[in-house]
């Protein structure tokens, strides 16, 4: 019997100890976040770009794009903040809107919106933000309209950033599931609230759509299969250092790693938008 612990336990904590370190290097917050800029502004002169947004800005378990625009740009005088923290909705970002404004950034770019989506297509999606993101409700299209307001509106008030808003992905890539058109139709919210708002708009949902359409996508999952794919891709990612774009690949998609998350392709998308509209300005 005592052998048999020891056994036991000679797989179960490396097993541990694995998950551990899985779990805490997807959640570590990126050090050029709004905090460590506030504290340690660097010196010299450059235009602040602050991105902000969920897991998809976060980049720790998806392309990370703001690390990509950074290589593009930092070069021609452009320092980037990633504002991006995992699994945020819009009403979380209300809820820190005073560090990306302390960041006194010259360019905003908002990419929120995913977790408002995915969290009105099930009970379960919805309980489970309820709880784990402190949500004073659920989420829903008219209250991620509202926050949406609330974010630009006090951007525009108290910076003199131009801001830009991005059409969020879509989720999945089978354009007769109800994820995929449910992203788009948060991205018309987005739209509308862009105009409203007098902001830029980056058509990112109506970019990669296009894609999925001129290329054929086919995936072999279904959405049921989210969470495990979630979980799959970031262990996969973690511990193997599968590149984003075999774990992609592994389950037939163009795009998205997981129904949520992108790969080089589509980081690089948003990248691309981005930085055309920083030079545009």
């Amino acid at each position: 019997m005592k052998k048999a612990l020891i056994v036991t336990a000679a797989f179960i904590i490396p097993a541990a100890l694995v998950l551990i370190y899985g779990f805490i290097s997807a959640t570590r917050l990126p050090e050029n976040r709004p905090e460590n800029f506030i504290k340690n502004r660097p010196a010299g002169e450059f235009k602040t770009v602050v991105c902000v947004g969920d897991s998809i800005t976060h980049g720790s378990v998806s392309f990370n794009y703001v690390h990509e625009l950074e290589s593009r740009m930092a070069k021609d005088g452009y320092y980037f903040v990633n504002a991006g923290i995992n699994s945020e909705l819009a009403w979380n970002v209300l809820q820190r809107i005073d560090d990306i404004i302390a960041c006194d950034p010259d360019y905003i770019t908002i990419l929120i919106g995913t977790n408002d989506a995915n969290g009105t297509i099930t009970d379960e999606n919805a309980k489970r933000q309820v709880k784990e993101m402190g949500l004073p409700r659920r989420p829903s299209p008219q209250w991620y309209r509202e926050n949406l307001v609330k974010i630009c509106s006090l951007l525009k008030a108290e910076t003199d950033a131009r801001i830009a808003l991005l059409t969020i992905p879509p989720i999945g890539e089978d354009p007769d599931d109800m994820a995929f058109r449910r992203a788009s139709e948060f991205s018309k919210i987005i739209r509308d609230v862009a105009r409203q708002q007098g902001v830029t708009l980056l058509p990112l949902n109506e970019k990669m759509t296009a894609f999925l359409s001129e290329n054929g996508a086919n995936p072999s999952v279904s959405y049921e299969s989210l969470r495990s794919l979630m979980y799959r891709g970031i262990f996969m990612r973690k511990i193997f250092r599968n590149s984003y774009d075999d774990i992609s690949s592994s389950s037939g998609f163009l795009l998205v790693t997981d129904f949520l998350h992108l790969n080089s392709r589509a980081g690089k998308m948003v990248a691309d938008q981005i930085e055309d509209f920083i030079h545009s300005q």
